[in-house]
């Protein structure tokens, strides 16, 4: 995923190394803030983010910490109990990506090995119907639609009938992201809710906003007008590998509380992404920091090659006894509990030089002495 989201970010990091161009161990909240507003971040959670930092300097593990908080909201779980077939409701405007998205959907179950029929309930736009029969015989699955202007609620019954029929896994239905009046669009999506849970109980199982994520406050509007409609499960940010404005990420998901699935960064069905808030923040702060607990310790061993093999084997089987223990390493400075998903700080203790699981407040839970693994 890092090389992803590193070359889909190009032009956010572009924008980061023009106010930081070399890789620091600290940076000045002066520049911290100039990085953040050139890529997007909300000005008011810029200032949430400098005023929680005590300090001049910030390390890496402090604006880690700070900008994982923002993303707080951010992990999806997948909903338990479902019968085939699966039934994901997409929504968004017109322009934010929904037709490639829905694309890149399908693509992704078809290589799971699994079958997905698509429908085509945007029936405002001759055009919408026209594009999703397009992608729908590129990818060569089955597509259920109709003229401009039939019932769109009747298309995603017929979609869902055929899957059950067929025993077909997943069923994505598209909508439309503009009706004459927000109350016709409100009343519309409210509608294909309703015959959705009527062909098959429980759908739709995900409703799933699509975000322009260049838009910034304008897609956090969206979203929160569309959520007050139908109460959305998870937002797929789209757009991210077009501009500088990758920071705009951690706005929306401060601002909405919604759960974020996929970002997509780029046109090919491998770039949509699922969302780890953890390998989002680390690549991201990659290009500002040094790693400054591994390049440190390697850079104090010898230059012998098989001196930093062995750190890196004893690195490896830090890794193995973490798990043994109960827990998983989610990035440089974060542990998962594997029973209650817990999540839990990751550091090297600068005095003892052991690697420590620690709680918020401070107590150790964990503590590792890599020399003697």
């Amino acid at each position: 995923m890092f090389g992803f989201i590193n070359k889909g970010l190009g032009k956010t990091a572009e924008a980061i190394k023009h106010i930081a161009p070399k890789k620091q161990l600290k940076i000045s909240k002066d520049a911290l803030e100039d990085i953040l507003l050139e890529t997007d971040v909300e000005y008011a959670l810029v200032e949430i983010i400098l005023r929680e930092i005590y300090t001049d300097d910030v390390s890496r593990e402090q604006l880690e910490s700070k900008l994982l908080t923002t993303l707080a909201y951010s992990d999806y779980i997948e909903p338990e109990g479902v019968l085939a077939p699966c039934v994901d409701l997409i929504i968004g405007v017109n322009g934010a990506g929904k037709t490639t998205t829905i694309a890149k959907l399908a693509a992704r179950y078809k290589n799971q090995g699994e079958r997905v029929i698509l429908g085509a309930s945007d029936t405002f736009r001759a055009a919408a119907i026209e594009q999703l029969d397009q992608w729908a015989q590129r990818l060569n699955v089955p597509i259920i639609s109709s003229r401009q202007g039939h019932d769109p609620s009747a298309v995603a019954f017929d979609a869902i009938e055929s899957a059950k029929a067929k025993g077909v896994e997943h069923v994505i239905i598209d909508t439309a992201g503009r009706l004459h009046t927000q109350t016709n669009l409100a009343n519309e999506l409210k509608k294909i809710v309703r015959i959705c849970d009527k062909a098959h109980s429980g759908a739709p199982h995900r409703k799933i906003l699509v975000l322009d994520g260049t838009q910034g406050s304008s897609a956090i509007a969206q979203a929160k007008a569309f959520h007050e409609m139908i109460d959305i499960d998870a937002i797929i940010i789209t757009k991210l590998d077009g501009t500088a404005r990758g920071g705009s990420l951690f706005s929306i998901a401060y601002e909405l509380k919604i759960p974020i699935l996929y970002i997509g960064v780029g046109e090919q069905p491998e770039h949509l992404l699922v969302f780890d808030k953890y390998e989002f923040v680390s690549s991201l702060l990659d290009i500002i920091y040094f790693d400054d607990d591994i390049s440190t310790t390697t850079s104090q061993l010898s230059e012998d090659d098989a001196e930093v093999v062995s750190f890196e084997e004893k690195m490896n089987r830090l890794n193995k006894r973490i798990h043994e223990d109960g827990f998983d390493l989610l990035s440089k400075h974060f542990v998962r509990e594997q029973n209650t998903w817990n999540e839990y700080r990751f550091a090297r203790n600068e005095t003892t030089g052991e690697y420590e699981i620690l709680e918020r407040e401070g107590k150790v839970l964990r503590s590792y002495n890599i020399d003697e693994l």
